[in-house]
């Protein structure tokens, strides 16, 4: 299972990202290239706005079931 990340920036500078992710489980994703679709299309949306000037799309695998 994969989790969508996304990484916001307003500006060049660190201090201006936030990293955004979702605790629905409805966005969860069963393989890596299909969170990365729509990572990517989150990230492109994000920076059609003005205030967004970077945007990096990322996926977590998620392991369930299973002990650490």
């Amino acid at each position: 299972m994969w989790m969508t990340i996304l990484m916001l920036c307003g500006n060049m500078y660190a201090n201006s990202c936030l990293v955004v992710t979702s605790k629905d489980i409805n966005d969860y994703y069963a393989t890596k290239e299909e969170c990365f679709e729509v990572a990517v299309g989150r990230a492109n949306f994000a920076k059609a706005t003005p205030q967004i000037a970077i945007a990096v799309p990322m996926c977590q695998e998620i392991i369930l079931g299973e002990e650490i």
